[in-house]
């Protein structure tokens, strides 16, 4: 996003039907969590993982470490999102490891454990590529972008990071995304708030994304009744798992 090294961030088109096979699994949210296969065995997005109660500690969490530093903007003809600085000493990634426990890797976690009861992720489950082992992970970053609605974006991009997955989630307004692998068609979709984006983000999965919009007015009420700027904003949070 938002998903290519959200360093890049200050740095986005086709529509596809709905992504097939769609199963449903238990969470902890309002709704039950569905999965849908966007690139197989490379790409699932799961829909109403997180319930709003989580979203707003996710957000939170992001509010507690964000050290970016606050100035006006000038109004720009050409708008782009802002990368967040959340890490020390101007990084703008926060470090986690598996035995820190933290909302962040509650997420990943939840994530896991949503795909792995999906049946349409086959036999491999919780493995990307058949090989990678999501549970085994070594370290785990965090990094934000704030989109402003209606016009930012950002481009098409593949990440070239090898041994690692992605788990990007959207917290706020709706964005209109994209998604294609190197055989499939362009899938675009509305990522809303909550759902979680699971990819392979290696060259050899070669999954190309994209912001193309972002929706005002669409963020869940119990999240802008009490942060009214998510109204008009979208935070693209993106956790990239390593192995």
């Amino acid at each position: 996003d938002d998903a290519d090294d959200a360093d890049d961030a200050d740095d986005a088109d086709g529509m596809e039907d709905r992504p097939n096979d769609t199963n449903n699994c238990n969470n902890n949210s309002e709704e039950e969590a569905v999965v849908e296969t966007l690139v197989e065995d490379e790409c699932f997005l799961l829909r109403n993982l997180w319930s709003v109660e989580e979203q707003l500690r996710l957000y939170e969490y992001i509010l507690q470490h964000d050290k970016t530093p606050s100035q006006p903007q000038p109004a720009c003809m050409n708008p782009s999102p802002k990368t967040l600085i959340l890490g020390q000493d101007g990084n703008p990634s926060l470090q986690c490891t598996p035995d820190k426990f933290t909302v962040v890797n509650e997420l990943v976690e939840d994530g896991i454990a949503a795909l792995s009861l999906s049946r349409n992720t086959k036999a491999a489950k919780t493995k990307i590529l058949g090989r990678i082992s999501l549970s085994r992970y070594k370290s785990l970053s965090m990094a934000t972008i704030r989109y402003e609605a209606p016009h930012d974006k950002f481009p098409p991009h593949v990440d070239h990071c090898d041994n690692s997955v992605v788990f990007l989630t959207t917290l706020g307004c709706t964005a209109n995304f994209m998604v294609q692998g190197p055989t499939t068609p362009k899938i675009e979709f509305k990522f809303k708030s909550g759902d979680l984006l699971i990819f392979n983000a290696s060259s050899q999965a070669n999954i190309l994304h994209a912001v193309t919009s972002i929706e005002d007015n669409t963020a869940p009420d119990l999240l802008t009744q009490k942060y009214p700027a998510l109204q008009h904003q979208r935070l693209g949070v993106q956790c990239r798992m390593y192995f």
